[in-house]
């Protein structure tokens, strides 16, 4: 199949889309679960071991659901893992609830695929709002761009959780994470916080990622597009954050390339690799990138030098007849500041010489002076 690349548009160019109708069971997760929260943390004694093991599980979540699992390994292939570290993220993917990895997967492949055009999922030019929460609660006519998922179609993994994604999500997401802190008889707790608490965390992190990191930051490997890399993107999202370089440079494991940028997934995955439980780990070469991050540079400089008067080429410089020279330097003062006489062959008894003089006012002027010999 032959996919006809849509031109991006600028942003803004796109309005908000026509609703034609409301997600109801996403408005009830994306309502409910905050609302918990917020009782929660308005009556719930705090308990450690529980706090621990929220965080502990939200870690769980984020690695299996938009940094090392769902984004990663099944989105963009960027990486092999073994079995059991398959069914580990893919099952942090799954207590993100956030959907099957089946349909996350395509939507995500759409979006670098569609990337700022009406075919993008979730396309920037139609605000912050859209981005964020809009195409997740509303119905449109909008239709995700056509993109290659055959792989995922023959996944069994990918296929069997897609299936039973519904039950698979009340256990992990809800339901295991209230029952283990009943161990410690903090079952409410475990609701609220290990539960709904993590959740409403988890979800506007992650939506973060087509929301803030396609308006908050910079650009250094490609202006083109919309995403934009940021120190703040990537604390929320464990190391997305650094979306112009994931764009541009998508199948790369690492979202964030120097060694000092925040980026704990691509250190999750080399931990995983040495261990034996990944392999294949895809990186771009750096000679490419660095010829993106040059490119930008090139480009900024140039809008500098462009920004700047600079006198005109000697060439351009009006000629003045030594006539004309001698009556100039009657009127006001003259200052001769270089002479440099043309090294070209010139015609019967003519020279040209190259004048740079100023007036006693500080105005700089440069002439030609054609001067008969």
């Amino acid at each position: 199949m032959t996919l006809t690349p849509t031109t991006p548009m600028a942003p803004g160019a796109h309005k908000f889309p026509q609703v034609t109708g409301i997600r109801w069971f996403n408005v009830a997760i994306l309502v409910l679960t905050p609302l918990i929260a917020v009782y929660g943390l308005a009556f719930v004694p705090l308990v450690t071991k529980t706090t621990v093991f929220a965080c502990g599980y939200y870690l769980f979540s984020m690695l299996g659901k938009i940094t090392a699992g769902y984004h990663r390994l099944w989105s963009h292939r960027s990486y092999n893992a073994c079995l059991p570290l398959q069914i580990f993220l893919m099952l942090g993917g799954i207590s993100s609830v956030q959907g099957s990895c089946y349909f996350w997967a395509r939507a995500h492949r759409s979006h670098h695929r569609w990337t700022d055009t009406e075919k993008d999922p979730y396309d920037s030019s139609r605000g912050l709002f859209w981005t964020h929460l809009g195409w997740i609660i509303f119905k449109t006519k909008l239709r995700s761009g056509p993109v290659d998922s055959s792989d995922l179609g023959t996944d069994p993994l990918v296929q069997w959780t897609h299936y039973n994604y519904f039950p698979l999500a009340a256990v992990f997401g809800y339901a295991l994470p209230a029952l283990i802190p009943a161990l410690w008889n903090d079952l409410w707790g475990g609701f609220c916080f290990s539960g709904a608490l993590r959740l409403t965390i988890a979800h506007h992190c992650t939506f973060a990622i087509n929301s803030l990191a396609h308006y908050l930051g910079s650009t250094p490997y490609d202006d083109r597009l919309s995403p934009r890399d940021h120190l703040l993107s990537a604390i929320l999202t464990m190391g997305e954050g650094y979306h112009n370089f994931h764009h541009q440079f998508p199948m790369d494991y690492r979202n964030a390339y120097l060694w000092y940028q925040y980026d704990p997934t691509k250190w999750f995955i080399a931990v995983c690799k040495l261990l034996g439980l990944a392999s294949n780990l895809r990186v771009f070469p750096s000679n490419e990138i660095a010829k993106g991050a040059l490119t930008m540079q090139l480009r900024h400089l140039k809008k500098v030098q462009d920004s700047i008067i600079w006198p005109r080429e000697v060439e351009q410089l009006p000629i003045v007849t030594w006539d004309n020279f001698q009556e100039e330097s009657k009127l006001r003062p003259l200052i001769l500041v270089c002479v440099v006489l043309s090294r070209r062959r010139l015609p019967m008894d003519f020279c040209r010489c190259r004048v740079l003089f100023t007036t006693f006012q500080h105005s700089w002027t440069s002439i030609q002076v054609e001067r008969r010999a």
